[in-house]
């Protein structure tokens, strides 16, 4: 045995040697296995959404703080319930003239309908968003940052009954060279060009999977939209789909665009499943809770009233090139 140790001691030097050459060759030459991603959802120019969106990002264009909740439901309820990302832009104000308090109001009841959806406290912080340019006011629900609520708050006085003039909104989309300044707290100045171009961006930097818009299609001048016409639709959803539908030009991708019909839903039969009436008529309901002028302060509201009663009970999804109604059957799957 200690003939056999100087022999043994110098054949572990050698295996020593030789391991740690082994070693320090592959910490030099083999680079370290890559980090887990989370799977992403192939984008334009071979870019990929956030961590956190890899199921998907819907892009909601509306007019008012309730269009969505009407016409888009309950496929953002459903987008939400999947894990997607929401990122919705509300374009007017929605104040019918009444200043900051209505606004904001409105702007409290859809954001406590959007925690309703996600199952999430109602609790969201507000920053300001500068994309493409310019800044506007963003609420970010707390407990699910994935749900965002895009405010550019263009002014949006009632008009009286009928629509007999253009709102701002739609003047501008029609008028050459009419601008209009949103409300604070970033009172940036629209035109035509500058909202579209602007939409454009807000596409190409938030990447999403899905677009969605309101129904562009109705050709009836915006002069002679009435509340109870049929075939008629408000005309800032009209105004707010047909810059939607320009951007789209501007900023294209693999994205789905998807349109919905407004008011016109309301002459189509009803098409949810009751358990998506419920649902979707207990969302509208919280919101409801918050707008003075769907319940009075300390009153009960315990149901949807005048034409949001029928609009509860419908969504019906159209070609966001203006094509015609889907059937009936394929209008709700």
């Amino acid at each position: 045995m200690k003939a056999n140790g100087p022999r043994r001691r110098a054949f572990l030097s050698v295996c020593l040697g030789l391991y740690l050459f082994a070693g320090l060759f592959a910490s030099q030459a083999v680079p370290a296995a890559p980090a887990p991603t989370t799977p992403g959802v192939a984008m334009p120019g071979g870019a990929t959404p956030l961590p956190e969106c890899w199921r998907g990002t819907v892009l909601a264009f509306v007019a008012h703080t309730d269009d969505d909740l009407l016409f888009m439901n309950p496929d953002q309820a459903d987008a939400i319930r999947q894990g997607q990302c929401m990122r919705v832009v509300y374009f007017t104000a929605g104040d019918r003239g009444e200043g900051q308090p209505y606004l904001q109001a409105r702007e409290r009841g859809i954001m406590a309908a959007y925690a309703r959806m996600a199952r999430a406290a109602n609790h969201w912080r507000d920053d300001g968003w500068s994309v493409g340019g310019r800044t506007v006011l963003r609420h970010t629900l707390i407990g699910s940052s994935r749900i965002q609520l895009i405010m550019l708050r263009i002014p949006d006085p009632w008009l009286g009954p009928g629509w007999g003039s253009l709102t701002p909104l739609s003047r501008m989309e029609s008028v050459p060279n009419t601008g209009v300044q949103a409300y604070a707290p970033y009172p940036e100045r629209y035109t035509r060009e500058s909202l579209v171009t602007w939409i454009a961006s807000l596409i190409q930097a938030v990447q999403p999977t899905t677009v969605r818009l309101m129904d562009a299609s109705i050709a009836t001048p915006y002069t002679q939209l009435c509340w109870r016409c049929r075939g008629h639709d408000h005309p800032d959803h009209i105004a707010g789909a047909k810059l939607v539908r320009e951007a789209m030009l501007l900023a294209p991708g693999t994205y789905l665009a998807q349109a919905y019909l407004g008011y016109p839903s309301q002459e189509q039969p009803a098409n949810l499943s009751a358990t998506e009436r419920a649902f979707k008529t207990g969302t509208f309901l919280r919101y409801m809770v918050d707008d003075p002028r769907y319940c009075r302060p300390h009153a009960p509201c315990s149901r949807t009233n005048g034409p949001a009663s029928a609009w509860v009970e419908r969504q019906y999804r159209i070609g966001p090139d203006g094509a015609p109604l889907a059937p009936v059957q394929q209008a709700r799957q």
